[in-house]
């Protein structure tokens, strides 16, 4: 597995999700250290709707797309806007979409979901990396450019140290134990098709190269246990190098029944 070669902080503590966070107190804002955003944007380039089911076959295992809802009208944004180390509120704005989720991705390892707009965040001196977006009432997410936050929030006298629009691939799904596994990734700055970039996916050792964006439903020959790695690769099936780009082996529990 590739780690960064810099070093980024990004320890978090969550609340439970189902209850209102206390906003930190003006005291404690005042003895905050300085922070600062990175200036740089992020963008999502949103996958084609068509009508198509793509679907992946090999040793058995089966890979077929889940179409997704049109979620063109759906947007998020963060209108927190200045931080400081220690405990933090986030609060997010989010519209045209119902029966939602924010998911948050930590250091494209920790993976949380929570029902509300008020979100506390435990932020340490440093850059502080992380992504959010909405999912739908299935907890897939949604692939859309406003939907997505993508920020890093630098705490103290640090250098800015991660590169925000260069291309990024985050692993989503599927997670700890499922009846029914999921495969879901997030992909910032970049697109994958069948003459560009790519997604290359190891279920077990069978291995798959990704040409669309979308989510797709794991069937077939799987184990119990399992794994799984994905990879961002370039149209010759080079890795694109960058912190997040390749997974390393994460594990998942097929249930059945």
């Amino acid at each position: 597995m590739r780690f960064f070669l810099i070093i980024l902080v990004f320890l978090f503590s969550c609340s439970g999700s189902n209850s209102e966070p206390e906003i930190p107190s003006t005291k404690d804002s005042t003895l905050s250290t300085q922070s600062k955003i990175s200036l740089e944007k992020s963008q999502i380039i949103e996958p084609i709707v068509d009508d198509e089911i793509k679907t992946y076959i090999k040793n058995g295992i089966s890979l077929v797309e889940i179409k997704a809802e049109d979620f063109s009208k759906t947007s998020m944004e963060l209108t927190t806007k200045q931080f400081k180390e220690g405990t933090n509120l986030l609060s997010f704005s989010v519209e045209e979409i119902s029966n939602y989720t924010i998911a948050i991705i930590e250091n494209n390892y920790s993976i949380t979901h929570f029902n509300t707009t008020s979100i506390k965040k435990e932020f340490l001196n440093g850059n502080n990396v992380f992504l959010a977006f909405l999912t739908d009432q299935n907890n897939i997410s949604v692939k859309k450019n406003k939907a997505h936050i993508l920020k890093n929030v630098v705490i103290g006298d640090m250098e800015t140290l991660f590169e925000m629009n260069q291309p990024h691939l985050f692993f989503y799904l599927p997670q700890a134990d499922t009846k029914q596994p999921v495969l879901d990734f997030y992909l910032v700055n970049t697109s994958i098709s069948p003459t560009e970039n790519k997604v290359k996916v190891t279920i077990n050792s069978t291995e798959f190269l990704i040409d669309k964006w979308a989510a797709y439903k794991i069937e077939g020959n799987l184990n119990h246990d399992n794994t799984i790695r994905i990879q961002l690769v370039d149209k010759n099936g080079k890795f694109i190098e960058g912190p997040f780009n390749d997974s390393g082996d994460r594990s998942f529990t097929f249930s059945i029944g």
